[in-house]
């Protein structure tokens, strides 16, 4: 959801960034003529108090403004551009969440309330400038005939791409089930384009990722998103790892980024009484507070429960791991969540667009609000800031504040460390997010392995290798010539190992220059460089096993699917070897789970 917002955010910006410029200010009220427009009708008799003078007093002034611009401004304007410079400016003011969908943008969020989409099956990326096909959805159009990850597009039904956005080629290829699609593509290790034409079906969005035993009895199961299909594709992996005799489950919702409400409350429903509170929310008008409880007996009252998060985990993951915590019902494992508790609606408007609005905050059984950041403070701070500075020269600094401001505020710095007790009695803190019952370190990744991911180059390298090499047998492993070849490949990119390092080295340099350092530093800064020039192996050799364990999981990807690649990833992933273990361990599972026990 939020690669769906910022997607959507940075398309605006860049379409209207000229006319925002010019018009930051006067149109600042520019969303109230199209709620004007839209029907909303103010009567003299409907306003009570203060506030709502001042909103017709405001409807009234935008009239005024926007009037002698559109009749006195030295250029034509567009009324369409005006007006979403406008809307943008608008919701720039309140938090990222709070966003307006034209009608050609809201597919995305159509695909999150229906599961389902018109397509042939991929998810598209920018590689090296080019749209690629990042991953092929198993069973797909696009999979049977053939389609690759890495996969170059060239032409959509004779559409170039090379001007194209994202979102347009997405439009493109999205299409009523049942018509044609013809795409040509450049793959690696192929001299000429190949064409596919591929007849559109109905893509259901796989809410999981996999689901499956491991260590023998302990049932796994991966959850990507929370859509209108969530609850059930749950229900039915659970059931099926519940046949297999399992003695304990692990729910991994780490990257899960959330989505629908109703879906958090009915999973967390699958294992918690009826009766509970799941969660509540609190909102400025009366609809937006309500208390969502468990309404049927669970499934699996009594299985031994663990829950991975990790920062990317947030809203509807964290409904359910806060909920689960805070009933006593599962061991959350992992690192602190992502703190993200607001509350969206969605609401029409004119020409079949959409408006998704924050109207409320989540909050745990225990009554701990999820949200981290509080945005009402940063846009106060901002204004008291603007009003503080607007007689010095002024420049525009239009997102900066959002940058700056970013790690300043925490939703309610009163509440931030306020104790609150689940409902066994253990202590948990407010303060956004949830925090782990057992808190796994930071992987602490090099900056040359870093650089490898920042830049591609496993993906990459994975493109040209499948292009080269026949498919292996089920117990493929990286070898040591594999291994060569990838150096080889680096080779050939012209990426310098030392590249990475001496990028950290320069800027420490450049502080410490502006701290006018001392001779002796200078000396050892000397000596440091020549020493990170004088070893160009040393860092591939130093992150030898990380590098082969990443190539493996990307070529297991590539030749066998998602769920071979996720199944082997499982055998290195320590947060899971963790969770494995303390459910095997029925002792420190209940001391985990029992007050004072944290």
């Amino acid at each position: 959801m939020k690669n769906l917002i910022e997607s959507v955010m940075m398309k605006s910006l860049k379409r209207n960034k000229l006319v925002w410029s010019v018009y930051r200010y006067p149109l600042i009220l520019v969303l109230a003529l199209s709620l004007l427009a839209g029907g909303w009708v103010f009567r003299e008799m409907a306003y009570q108090g203060d506030y709502y003078q001042q909103v017709k007093k405001n409807l009234k002034l935008f009239g005024e403004i926007y009037k002698n611009i559109t009749e006195r401004y030295v250029d034509e304007i567009s009324p369409h551009d005006i007006i979403r410079a406008g809307i943008d400016g608008v919701l720039g003011s309140l938090d990222p969440y709070t966003v307006y969908y034209e009608d050609e943008e809201s597919g995305d969020l159509d695909v999150l309330l229906t599961g389902q989409y018109g397509g042939i099956g991929i998810t598209i990326g920018i590689k090296n400038n080019a749209i690629t096909v990042i991953s092929v959805v198993e069973g797909s159009p696009a999979q049977r005939v053939g389609i690759l990850p890495g996969d170059q597009i060239l032409t959509v039904d004779s559409f170039n791409t090379q001007t194209m956005r994202l979102e347009q080629l997405s439009l493109k290829v999205k299409g009523e089930p049942g018509t044609k699609v013809r795409l040509s593509i450049r793959r690696s290790g192929q001299s000429a384009p190949i064409d596919f034409e591929m007849t559109r079906e109905i893509i259901n969005v796989e809410n999981i990722a996999y689901a499956g035993v491991i260590a023998h009895d302990i049932g796994y199961i991966r959850l990507t998103r929370f859509s209108k299909t969530s609850a059930s594709d749950m229900l039915r992996a659970s059931m099926d790892l519940e046949r297999d005799s399992i003695r304990g489950m692990i729910l991994d919702l780490r990257g899960n980024s959330g989505g629908l409400l109703d879906a958090a409350v009915e999973i967390t429903n699958l294992f918690v009484p009826k009766g509970e509170v799941i969660t509540f929310t609190r909102g400025r008008a009366q609809e937006s507070s309500r208390t969502y409880k468990a309404t049927q007996e669970p499934v699996f009252p009594d299985i031994p429960m663990a829950v991975l998060v990790d920062e990317g985990s947030a809203s509807a993951s964290e409904i359910v791991a806060g909920a689960l915590q805070d009933l006593d019902r599962a061991v959350i494992i992992g690192t602190p969540t992502f703190g993200k508790g607001l509350v969206q609606s969605v609401f029409p408007v004119y020409d079949r667009s959409v408006i998704k609005i924050t109207t409320a905050k989540y909050y745990t059984p225990s009554g701990r609000c999820i949200q981290k950041e509080d945005y009402a403070f940063k846009y106060k701070r901002s204004s008291r800031a603007e009003k503080e500075n607007s007689s010095k020269n002024w420049k525009d600094t239009f997102g900066e504040s959002e940058r700056q401001d970013q790690n300043i505020a925490v939703s309610d710095s009163a509440t931030a460390h306020t104790l609150y007790k689940t409902k066994k009695g253990r202590p948990v803190y407010a303060g956004g997010g949830i925090y782990p019952d057992c808190l796994m370190p930071d992987d602490s990744l090099s900056v040359y392995y870093t650089e490898l991911m920042k830049q591609g180059l496993f993906f990459d390298f994975a493109t040209r290798y499948v292009g080269r090499h026949g498919k292996p047998d089920s117990n493929f492993s990286v070898t040591e010539q594999i291994l060569g070849e990838f150096r080889g490949f680096l080779s050939e990119k012209n990426f310098n190992p030392a590249t990475a390092s001496m990028k950290e080295f320069e800027r420490l340099e450049s502080m410490l220059k502006k701290e006018n350092y001392s001779r002796r530093v200078a000396v050892f800064l000397d000596s440091l460089r020549a020493e990170l020039q004088g070893h160009p192996h040393e860092d591939f050799n130093s992150n030898r096993p990380l590098i082969q364990k990443t190539l493996e999981l990307e070529l297991i990807g590539r030749y066998f699917g998602a769920n071979k690649k996720i199944r082997r990833s499982l055998e290195y992933d320590r947060a899971c070897l963790e969770a494995v273990s303390i459910l095997k361990d029925a002792a420190r599972y209940a001391a985990l789970l029992s007050a004072g026990k944290m």
